[in-house]
């Protein structure tokens, strides 16, 4: 559950991606997309979630930080937002609306 207080974000809980096709890491693996934890926060293996493969990846967390080591990929929002990711870039993301979808496009 997040809370907006001002200009902070104040996160309670453990993180929620772990529905399948990646895995936590303390850096975005070459080759990868990558989403990071927003507010300091850690999965079991590190603050990055590694994506396995192309195609569609449920997401349910807040994200701070997107990566696309290859190929590009669009992370959808709650709120029907979404941000792309260009190959070979990083960019922020939006860490009070909740990251529902990661889609990497091969």
């Amino acid at each position: 559950m997040a809370t907006t207080v001002g200009a902070t974000i104040v996160l309670a809980g453990s993180p929620a991606t772990a529905v399948g096709g990646g895995y936590w890491g303390e850096v975005c693996d070459y080759g990868r997309a990558c989403l990071h934890l927003s507010g300091l926060r850690s999965g079991p293996g590190g603050p990055y979630w590694n994506l396995d493969g192309c195609g569609e990846h449920p997401i349910n967390d807040h994200y701070d930080y997107a990566i696309a080591q290859g190929n590009p990929m669009e992370v959808v929002y709650r709120d029907d937002r979404w941000d792309y990711v260009d190959a070979w870039t990083g960019r922020t993301l939006d860490p009070t609306n909740v990251v529902t979808e990661a889609i990497v496009l091969c």
